[in-house]
């Protein structure tokens, strides 16, 4: 069975991702590149059911934006475990 995300929902990216599309404003200067990693939290901020499309705001406040298919690199980080946390 798989999750059920909605908007709100605090997520860990938990493989790396070295192609997923992301961007960053950054006091009137937009940034953009590829990449998110393992152990990265953000939280979702929409869900696009049209495009089937689900943007997370990390919280180093780069977008990133997922299609439904690469919804299995994130779950859910309401409770982690130490060794998640750390990074290990």
């Amino acid at each position: 069975m798989g999750a059920i995300f909605r908007a709100g929902d605090r997520v860990m990216q938990i493989k790396n991702n070295y192609d997923i599309y992301w961007e960053k404003n950054s006091f009137g200067i937009k940034e953009m590149g590829s990449g998110v990693f393992n152990g990265e939290i953000g939280t979702i901020t929409e869900i696009n059911e049209r495009e089937k499309q689900v943007e997370i705001r990390f919280d180093d406040d780069k977008i990133a934006y997922y299609e439904f298919s690469e919804l299995d690199q994130i779950e859910h980080s309401y409770a982690i475990t130490i060794h998640k946390a750390q990074r290990k």
